[in-house]
């Protein structure tokens, strides 16, 4: 078992690289928006079907030059549908319950589509051969340190943007409190279709790396995916992308370290475990949830 940590705990820290770049765009689509997206899952979906189509169904280009247009294409729906379905309804009724229905019902739309257009059958990629490397105890593919180098990357935009920049300034102030943030002279409707382009591209990305680490996907891999996105997001603190970067983290080490003790099966027995005591000794989170302005507006 000690000699199998090493390579465990790599594949970990790639694995929560990975769920980190989901997880930071589902928290900062609530930071800003106010609303939860249950329908989250299906933008995962989204990006890994549209890379099988450049992939492999039209144009068959590299797997590696297709997942950046899926991280565009799905920008795009991100922003769409935004304008054209959850915007519409929020200002007509912005009760978070009502919200949740929408957006349940938007995502069970989306897959629903999926299942039309490319089937229930399982998809694969045409990626070249892994090549593997020896890195001391460890034996990882130039894959795996391809995704591992791109979800750091994407963390570090994420961070210049958010610390550097004046629209990740004022993404945060309205996360704090948005009727400050009003107050201030923010717009909340520009800030969200900024948000739902940068949160829709990173989940497009996440979406065809986890289908290229899965090898073969089909509509349902989104969904299979909340799992692990839903309570890195709990753990770091709902709303706080640093937050879902840190839960992110916990998460993918703990399920890949938790192969060495229980079968790979009961697994995410041990994320809910992390649930309860996170729910029970520190609910608002690791790094805290939203702050008393936000949670009153909700």
């Amino acid at each position: 078992m000690t000699g199998e940590l090493p390579a465990v705990l790599a594949f970990g820290i790639v694995d929560a690289a990975v769920l980190a770049v989901a997880a930071v765009a589902f928290t900062l689509q609530f930071g800003v928006t106010n609303y939860f997206n249950f329908g989250y899952s299906e933008w995962l979906t989204f990006g890994a079907f549209i890379a099988y189509v450049m992939n492999v169904q039209l144009f068959h280009l590299n797997i590696w030059v297709a997942m950046p247009i899926a991280g565009v294409a799905t920008a795009l729906l991100s922003y769409v549908i935004n304008r054209v379905v959850f915007l519409p309804f929020v200002k007509r009724r912005s009760e978070t319950l009502y919200i949740l229905i929408v957006t349940l019902a938007v995502g069970l739309l989306l897959n629903n589509a999926y299942i039309v257009i490319w089937g229930t059958a399982y998809q694969e990629y045409a990626q070249p051969p892994r090549d593997m490397h020896q890195l001391g105890p460890i034996t990882i593919g130039t894959d795996q340190i391809a995704f591992f180098a791109i979800a750091i990357a994407l963390m570090l935009a994420t961070h210049a943007i958010l610390s550097y920049t004046r629209l990740g300034r004022s993404m945060r102030a309205i996360a704090d409190d948005r009727q400050l943030a009003a107050v201030c002279g923010l717009d909340p409707e520009r800030l969200a279709d900024a948000t739902w382009l940068m949160t829709g591209a990173m989940a497009g990305i996440a979406g065809v790396i986890l289908a290229m680490q899965v090898h073969t996907f089909g509509p349902d891999i989104g969904a299979n995916y909340t799992y692990l996105i839903f309570p890195a997001v709990i753990i770091g603190g709902i709303g706080r992308a640093y937050g879902a970067m840190l839960g992110a983290t916990i998460i993918g080490v703990l399920t890949t370290l938790g192969v060495l003790i229980i079968p790979a099966a009961l697994s995410p027995t041990l994320i809910f475990a992390a649930i309860v005591v996170m729910v029970l000794f520190r609910p608002q989170g690791l790094l805290g949830g939203l702050s008393h302005g936000h949670m009153q507006e909700v």
